[in-house]
């Protein structure tokens, strides 16, 4: 392993929050690229990073949608996203997994990250978008926004966002 680390190390770091990890479908962890440099210290290497999101369980389907646009698109694969961080919950959640436990705001906060793309301004945040993006600016991140036109009415995701905060606790 490059990072010569035992497994169960990764396994607690990762439950640590530590690391940041991907999972394949069968349950393996996989370290990105990006995290591995990150943990060897090399500096000056920023990456970029794809974020896809949506409310509940119910709407896989429409993340899987997210994640492939994210991969397939040849603009992206032209600048190189490195990885994909995805989140099931809702914008107004701002402990996600995805936006605090692979550390997406951390490693922007860092310096890390040199862009972040979307599919639709509110996948990665509900409200507070605009002091989000001057944030990541001021670390050297751009946010760019791939489908501005397409996204839901905003009476739509504030009619789902609480029926997918309920349908969390139930």
């Amino acid at each position: 392993m490059l990072l010569g680390l035992h497994p169960r190390t990764i396994q607690k770091w990762d439950k640590q929050g530590k690391i940041g990890v991907l999972r394949t479908p069968g349950g393996r962890r996989r370290i990105p690229e990006s995290e591995i440099r990150r943990l060897q210290g090399e500096k000056g290497i920023r990456s970029v990073i794809g974020y896809a999101r949506v409310s509940s369980n119910a709407q896989k389907a429409e993340l899987e949608r997210q994640v492939e646009y994210l991969r397939q698109v040849e603009y992206l694969r032209q600048i190189g996203v490195q990885e994909v961080i995805t989140d099931i919950g809702s914008g107004l959640n701002e402990k996600r997994k995805g936006f605090l436990r692979l550390r997406l705001l951390d490693r922007v906060l860092h310096d890390e990250v040199d862009k972040v793309v979307i599919l639709y301004e509110d996948r990665l945040t509900r409200f507070g978008f605009v002091t989000l993006k001057k944030v990541f600016e001021g670390h050297g991140t751009t946010i760019e926004v791939l489908n501005q036109a397409d996204a839901k009415p905003p009476q739509q995701e504030l009619v789902e966002d609480p029926i997918a905060i309920i349908s969390n606790f139930w």
